[in-house]
């Protein structure tokens, strides 16, 4: 048999991040935006246009960094009311590692604005992919925080092996 879980009690509502994570939508979504209008958003900002493409992906990155940081700091504290799970565990760890990419990613397009170069300023030439690797992990690792939460609870039941043993007067 399983263990049980038990929820850890005081654990206040996650709406604080899940209003960071909104913000980072918004950061998201306008620097993505702005990305179609790069000409002008360079002329309204008095930059060049190869300036205002390296900050308009630095913001946009960072909203991405937001966005999976608080929805996943938001599930884990749920999964912590709930009582924790395997899966709820492994989505932190996955949330974590993703975010953690394009923090990297982040701190190396940073740096590259100010002309560092060098074997780091090489990965700015693969920010896409750490991009593209970021956001995947961080999303599968808030699946994972999704499943954890809703194994916590008991929404699909309880598993075969946490079940109660059979015995032959209760399957008649």
């Amino acid at each position: 048999m399983g263990s049980a879980r038990v929820g850890l009690g005081g654990v206040r509502a996650p709406r604080g991040w899940l209003g960071l994570a909104f913000l980072g939508v918004w950061l998201y979504f306008l620097s993505q935006l702005l990305q179609l209008y790069r000409e002008a958003f360079a002329a309204a900002a008095g930059i060049s246009v190869p300036d205002a493409t390296d900050v308009l992906r630095l913001t946009s990155n960072l909203g991405q960094i937001v966005f999976l940081a608080g929805v996943g700091a938001a599930l884990w504290r749920a999964n912590l009311a709930a009582g924790l799970s395997s899966s709820g565990v492994s989505g932190l760890v996955i949330a974590s590692a993703g975010v953690g990419v394009l923090v990297l990613f982040e701190v190396v397009l940073f740096l590259a604005w100010f002309g560092l170069t060098g074997p780091i300023a090489a990965l700015g030439d693969a920010y896409a992919v750490g991009s593209i690797m970021g956001v995947a992990l961080g999303l599968g690792g808030i699946a994972y925080l999704g499943v954890g939460l809703s194994q916590a609870v008991g929404l699909f039941g309880r598993r075969e092996d946490e079940a109660a043993p059979r015995t032959l007067e209760k399957m008649n």
